[in-house]
């Protein structure tokens, strides 16, 4: 069975709407208009996070990322956002898809998306073709404040003894996050976390307005971790070189974000 573990994102940013005032059947709502349902909940003061059936949901105050895998239908969130809130609230929107492992078993494609949301929003399309592959539809003003990620590590094909077990046994959350070693490269973090069965796993962790949510598809078709966090590059050296060396990737593929005089930068290699 393949399972489809590269993720689509879409970032909002509301101008004056305080998130936290909406009623959780808003984000129930939301979540399932994407393909997904939320399983579970952490939340602090700065941030909630909302741990999916595919993937990945979290809100402050201002903004809000949701992350999808699997054949989700992304844009079908974007469209009911925009549909509940009026465009003068919406400040900010990007969305973004990864180059699928088998895109022509997907829902639609990033041209059949993008023609969506531009009926909506007067954005632009970018395209990568290099080392990373990639599409992006961005709507309004980017500011520093409004683009949390920091950064994204992709690893695909891994090959390390966790790995191979967990294409064979049921995996165990609690050995997972003991093998990742988490709480030794970050401090004072919230966890939750979550193993599906047959296979894969997936963990959300926040700290204030910092977080990181980690994915993790070992079946054998399609062996992918992916971690993304608004954790800066150095803060994160040290996990990534672990992690690397615990799961052994055929490759791995690197997103830093950097907002440069209100242009998004994104650098992939």
């Amino acid at each position: 069975m393949f399972y489809e573990g590269t993720e689509k994102r879409l970032l909002i940013c509301t101008n004056t709407l305080n998130l936290f005032s909406l009623d959780e059947s808003f984000w129930q709502e939301l979540v399932v208009h994407s393909g997904a349902e939320i399983l579970s909940t952490i939340s602090n003061p700065k941030l909630k996070a909302y741990l999916l059936s595919e993937s990945s949901l979290f809100v402050w105050q201002d903004k809000l990322l949701l992350i999808t895998c699997g054949n989700t239908q992304l844009v079908k969130a974007a469209l009911f956002i925009q549909q509940h809130l009026s465009k003068q609230q919406i400040k900010t929107l990007i969305f973004q898809r990864h180059q699928a492992l088998k895109p022509e078993l997907q829902s639609s494609s990033f041209q059949q998306d993008a023609l969506l949301l531009e009926k909506q929003f007067n954005g632009k399309k970018w395209h990568w073709r290099d080392s990373y592959q990639g599409d992006l539809f961005v709507f309004g003003e980017i500011t520093s404040n409004s683009v949390t990620t920091q950064n994204i590590y992709m690893l695909h094909n891994l090959s390390g003894e966790l790995a191979k077990q967990l294409q064979v046994l049921s995996p165990n959350k609690e050995v997972i996050l003991e093998s990742l070693k988490l709480e030794t490269y970050f401090h004072e973090l919230s966890i939750d976390h979550f193993s599906f069965n047959p296979k894969g796993y997936s963990l959300n962790a926040i700290s204030g307005e910092d977080y990181i949510t980690i994915h993790l598809t070992p079946e054998k078709l399609s062996t992918y971790l992916s971690i993304e966090t608004s954790f800066s590059e150095i803060q994160c050296a040290e996990f990534v070189y672990h992690l690397e060396h615990l799961f052994l990737p055929e490759h791995i593929k690197k997103m830093h974000f950097q907002v440069n005089q209100q242009e998004l930068n994104i650098t992939a290699y």
